[in-house]
């Protein structure tokens, strides 16, 4: 048991001398904060470039209908941060577009998250993108301008 006596000063009250059998003055206070929730993960921007397989573009043009109308989901969610397709040469005129693959920013909390997000694309299921030449990077962007 602990004893306190204090020494009076005006206003105020303060502690003179503390016997006590621990080695503290005042008693540690533990404060433990508890949540059933997990924190989430945190978020990175990864770079991600895909190119097509050869042959894939009568399958790229016949889909990406289909393909833009499932970005949706992920550009409203923030998931998807820009993206498009990447070309041979530029554009000319009324001459088609010449696509080589896909290069897009998403925001996730790892490549594997990234990686499961593009599996479901419409692009992957009908065998437009070269899964054994993805790149994906961490992303650190310096400026952004919007368009």
């Amino acid at each position: 048991m602990s004893f306190l006596r204090l020494r009076f000063v005006p206003g105020k009250l303060y502690p003179k001398q503390l016997t006590s059998y621990t080695t503290r003055p005042f008693p540690a206070v533990n404060i433990r904060k508890m949540s059933s929730a997990a924190a989430p993960a945190e978020k990175f921007e990864w770079l991600v470039v895909l190119p097509d397989n050869e042959g894939a573009l009568e399958r790229r043009v016949s889909v990406r209908p289909k393909h833009f109308e499932g970005l949706k989901t992920g550009l409203e969610s923030g998931f998807w941060k820009m993206g498009g397709a990447f070309l041979s040469e530029p554009p000319t005129g009324d001459s088609p577009l010449k696509f080589q693959g896909s290069c897009m920013i998403a925001l996730a909390s790892s490549k594997e998250e990234v990686i499961e997000v593009l599996k479901k694309d419409i692009y992957a299921e009908n065998d437009v993108w070269d899964f054994s030449k993805i790149q994906i990077y961490p992303f650190k962007c310096a400026f952004r301008k919007e368009a």
